[in-house]
């Protein structure tokens, strides 16, 4: 795809916070990627988020679908789609998932950006982020061939 980046090496990061606490908040859209199970369908959901942003289920649920049941994936399974643990997952883990069984999400802030904005993510290790546009974003989540929904 050759998608230019820019690459910084850091101390590791499990969480947003830690990244913080690290002064690592890179110029740019940061993110948080939380993995998704729906209990009731088996179902796998990315769900890529603005740094201080927090996870709505309810609001999530009626655009994704995903039912009552859904939850945090366990390390396992974000291990077996993504080939990544917790802590170190971002949209280029989908680069693991050749059945294209995790739906991304995107909140409205990172899916209807300016295309040229700089996002922020691990590249499925924690101890680097990478930094691209949304536009490159978009063109490597269209290469992955996952499903991806954009958050009205």
């Amino acid at each position: 795809l050759r998608i230019p980046y820019a690459r910084d090496t850091h101390e590791a990061c499990f969480t947003v916070e830690q990244a913080k606490e690290h002064g690592l908040n890179r110029p740019g859209i940061n993110v948080k990627n939380l993995v998704i199970l729906d209990k009731k369908t088996g179902e796998h959901f990315m769900v890529i988020l603005t740094d201080d942003r927090r996870l709505d289920f309810k609001h999530f649920a009626a655009i994704t679908g995903w039912s009552k049941k859904a939850t945090f994936a366990s390390d396992e399974d974000i291990y077996h789609y993504l080939g990544v643990h917790i802590g170190s997952c971002s949209v280029f883990g989908i680069i693991n998932d050749k059945k294209n069984h995790i739906t991304v999400v995107l909140e409205n802030a990172i899916g209807r950006a300016d295309p040229d904005a700089i996002i922020n993510f691990h590249p499925n290790v924690n101890t680097v982020t990478v930094s691209i546009t949304i536009k490159d974003m978009f063109r490597f989540l269209e290469w992955s061939g996952n499903k991806v929904i954009l958050e009205p």
